[in-house]
């Protein structure tokens, strides 16, 4: 009886061995696809990294670096980029690639951009009056259609001779007992 349990447990063992050479074969493929896969994805990367120069018939793109670290973001940031530049919602939507509204609950602080938006952003700040103007005319030449001529600053002179403001009429409805009193109101 010894030599039939000897005998069952080599044989268990030799197929044991079979199975986890079997098994360490195919992980060994696995393993070499997972490499080859690896380079290909940082080759890949590396090609990204570098900017795409547009083509004449498709407006240009803002081009953010990969690695451009975290930007950080405030509706605050928006505004006062907009101002400055005199840029309407619509505007500096067409410039992102994003709807209206979204630039508007971006602002309000409802709902905060991605963050390849964030650092398109910051991107976009970071450029100059010309280049942003010039991208605008290219995604949105309408919004830089709309946008009127500054007029010149009225002198003191003309701000201090002010015309006399008209007085109002109101009618007011007076008791029932009497009728309809006209009173005249001064601004």
């Amino acid at each position: 009886m010894s030599d039939f349990k000897l005998t069952f447990q080599e044989e268990v063992r030799r197929l044991a061995r079979k199975e986890v050479k079997a098994a360490s074969e195919t992980l060994a493929v696995q393993q070499k696809t997972i490499r080859e896969l690896t380079k290909r994805i940082e080759a890949l990367e590396k090609k990204q990294a570098v900017p795409v120069v547009p083509k004449a018939d498709k407006p240009a793109e803002v081009v953010v670096p990969a690695k451009s670290g975290k930007a950080r973001f405030s509706p605050k940031t928006i505004i006062k980029f907009r101002k400055k530049y005199g840029i309407s919602q619509k505007g500096f939507a067409a410039l992102l690639g994003v709807a209206t509204f979204t630039v508007s609950h971006w602002e309000l602080g409802k709902n905060r951009p991605r963050a390849t938006q964030v650092a398109a952003i910051s991107a976009l700040t970071k450029l100059g009056k010309r280049k942003v103007v010039a991208l605008l005319a290219e995604k949105a030449p309408a919004e830089v259609a709309k946008k009127p001529a500054k007029a010149a600053k009225p002198a003191k002179a003309a701000k201090k001779a002010k015309a006399p403001k008209a007085a109002k009429t109101v009618a007011v409805p007076a008791p029932a007992v009497a009728t309809d009193k006209v009173i005249t109101v001064k601004p």
